[in-house]
């Protein structure tokens, strides 16, 4: 199959039946240049509805002759033929549009942003700061806010130094088709886009054995620190939570996370590789995400690194900041909001502190968490995947297997299997 079939090009943009789709992915499986084309393809078509909308917003563009390309209805009405032509005569359009926003956060992207709550160095339960020299920050993006979001992608979050920026927080909003569209595109045999990739979405994709929460408090508050299993200086946090039947939840719900600078040196929040923008449109947020539902659990992962043995960019010795082991490595809130009720209630409040806790020793559902955040980011060929393999997130996940009463968690060694599989040819 070469890349000037029409049937291509509705394949990229799945607008194919589920039986002709499944040939057409066997037929270009072992053709490198031909999935490079679909990827692309679906990429491009990705920044054209984005950059449509911008302009559509910013009054710039002409919506009285354009407005029927807006939406999802028209690239699911339109013959193949005539995306492929409408592709190839937006590009250009797309190219000098996309140029001219970059070259508007080029120029933003030397200032300095604020920090989240500027007043908030005050406040009774923040971390005393340490005198030490912050670590090295791989792809170091002074752009990316520490808050998270599942919105449109804009690429990895780096590691953020706890000196400048202690405080993290994380929406209790998930995308919900992430994992499904890994699995849809694997078992179509092919590797997924790095884009359709969400990490936090395939994380939370699994239920977890959270306990039920204490008398008289919403959501159980859950946190767990062990050794990283794809980078051993590193330390890897797990929060979970688990909410009551009959409580509903609100999407600005949300987990402040404050990190001790005595114990911890930089941070990066695993997911969540997705900004919010003016290009979003509210109706596409509302089709793609879910707030925590009640008796659900939730999961997210910080990446840690710890202050003792962290090395300065000169590749030397930082000194070691006297602190007890017990003294806690963080400091994770739960602000919880209830449909109907706008004010912050229920606030729930855990800190952990780490006791050298080994991945080895760790439960089935640590375990299971890091095989799929490992998986994510093998697939994603992310730069923070560090010494992990398919293999090893195979062992994890086997490791982490446990009951598994819905056959979730064999599925996704299977999954894993089919990747390797691909991957190898």
């Amino acid at each position: 199959m070469n890349v000037d079939d029409p049937k291509l090009t509705a394949y990229a943009l799945d607008e194919l039946d589920e039986p002709e789709r499944s040939a057409i992915a066997r037929a270009i499986a072992n053709s490198p240049e031909v999935q490079r084309f679909v990827a692309e393809t679906q990429e491009l078509a990705r920044v054209l509805r984005s950059q449509y909308r911008l302009e559509l917003q910013r009054g710039l563009g002409a919506p009285g002759k354009l407005t029927g390309i807006q939406g999802d209805a028209f690239w699911s009405k339109a013959g193949p033929l005539a995306i492929a032509a409408l592709i190839a005569v937006l590009a250009v359009i797309g190219a000098v549009i996309f140029s001219s926003n970059e070259s508007r956060i080029s120029a933003t992207s030397t200032t300095n942003l604020p920090p989240r709550s500027a007043g908030n160095h005050t406040q009774p339960n923040q971390f005393a700061p340490v005198q030490a020299e912050d670590a090295p920050r791989p792809s170091q993006n002074e752009q990316f806010e520490p808050d998270a979001g599942p919105y449109a992608f804009t690429g990895e979050r780096p590691f953020v130094s706890v000196t400048s920026r202690p405080r993290s927080t994380v929406p209790l909003v998930v995308n919900s088709p992430s994992y499904l569209d890994v699995q849809r595109s694997i078992d179509a045999g092919l590797l997924p886009t790095r884009e359709s990739v969400r990490i936090e979405g395939m994380i939370n994709h699994f239920p977890y054995e959270y306990p039920q929460p204490a008398t008289g408090e919403p959501f159980s508050l859950n946190l767990d620190v062990v050794t990283c299993p794809w980078d051993p200086t590193h330390r890897l946090v797990r929060i979970g939570l688990k909410g009551r039947q009959g409580v509903a939840v609100r999407a600005d719900s949300r987990i402040e996370v404050e990190f001790n600078p005595r114990r911890v040196t930089s941070y990066r929040l695993i997911g969540y590789d997705r900004q919010k923008t003016e290009t979003e449109n509210s109706n596409e947020e509302n089709n793609t995400s879910y707030s925590l539902a009640a008796g659900h659990t939730f999961t997210t992962l910080y990446e840690i690194v710890p202050v003792k043995g962290v090395r300065s960019v000169a590749h030397t010795q930082m000194p070691i900041v006297p602190a007890e082991v017990s003294e806690p490595v963080l400091i994770a809130r739960l602000q919880l909001k209830t449909r109907g009720n706008g004010a912050a209630i229920g606030l729930i409040e855990r800190t952990v502190s780490d006791t050298g806790f080994d991945f080895a020793a760790a439960s089935s559902d640590v375990k299971f968490a890091a095989a799929v955040a490992e998986f994510g980011m093998i697939l994603r060929d992310s730069e923070y995947k560090g010494n992990g393999s398919l293999q090893q997130v195979l062992e994890w996940a086997q490791q982490g297997k446990g009951a598994d009463t819905n056959g979730y968690r064999a599925d996704f060694i299977e999954l894993v299997r089919k990747a390797q599989a691909l991957k190898r040819s």
